[in-house]
């Protein structure tokens, strides 16, 4: 497998993740780190977005 494509299911996973941890912060109360959590996974999955992006310009 080329490093992009290593590169993009590196990328995929982790979005998975943050999927995951989303759906658990959708169910329950939230505490103030517990927000400040979901922000900070808002703001990687916009990064993972822009990478992707990136990786498909440039052929990845």
């Amino acid at each position: 497998m080329s490093v992009p494509s290593e590169t993009m299911m590196d990328l995929l996973k982790e979005l998975a993740l943050l999927k995951e941890l989303d759906s658990k912060y959708e169910t329950g109360p939230r505490s103030e780190l517990e927000v400040s959590e979901f922000d900070k996974r808002q703001n990687r999955r916009r990064e993972i977005a822009d990478q992707i992006k990136a990786l498909g310009e440039n052929g990845g």
